[in-house]
């Protein structure tokens, strides 16, 4: 087993390197919703998403603490995964940025879902989660779900997120 050092990934060139490499992955692109005890709901854009296990059904996301709805999930825990569409692009947009967060929620076909949780009606998919788990490491939260409702709307192309912008996939 290797010992963790915080000397190998502290310095600028690694972690620069490290944030390089990733925006080479190729992500599906997501939105994260909850609601809090006003029913005011909060959300973020998102491409760390995960299957955990099919017994029980979970997922994992995560979720820089920094974020707005980074308490409110805690504190619910409960969250929703709305899987975009490449339609869904500007939507996106409005919940990367937090000189926007006033424009969430406004433009899309929002629905609520199982216990008050928006989500869009026209994703390829919204997962609703209770929080079974979380793992605080570095400046983000691994929060592991067990899955309390799937809505399965009709699929479309997939929004991808790829070298710092959105593509679509050629078929």
């Amino acid at each position: 087993m290797h010992a963790y050092s915080a000397a190998t990934v502290a310095t600028p060139e690694l972690a620069a390197g490290f944030k390089s490499a990733m925006s080479r992955v190729a992500s599906s692109v997501m939105l994260i919703t909850t609601v809090d005890s006003d029913d005011y709901p909060h959300g973020l854009a998102a491409t760390a998403f995960s299957s955990v296990s099919m017994e029980p059904a979970s997922a994992l996301i995560c979720v820089n603490r920094s974020a707005s709805a980074s308490p409110i999930i805690k504190e619910t825990g409960l969250f929703c995964v709305s899987l975009l569409q490449a339609a869904h692009e500007q939507i996106s947009t409005i919940f990367s940025r937090s000189d926007m967060r006033t424009q969430r929620f406004v433009e899309g076909d929002w629905k609520t879902g199982v216990r008050g949780i928006r989500y869009l009606a026209d994703a390829q998919a919204a997962i609703f989660c209770e929080v079974a788990r979380e793992i605080e490491h570095g400046t983000h939260t691994i929060i592991i779900g067990n899955v309390i409702d799937v809505v399965l709307p009709q699929v479309s192309e997939p929004l991808v997120y790829v070298g710092g912008r959105y593509r679509r996939l050629d078929s």
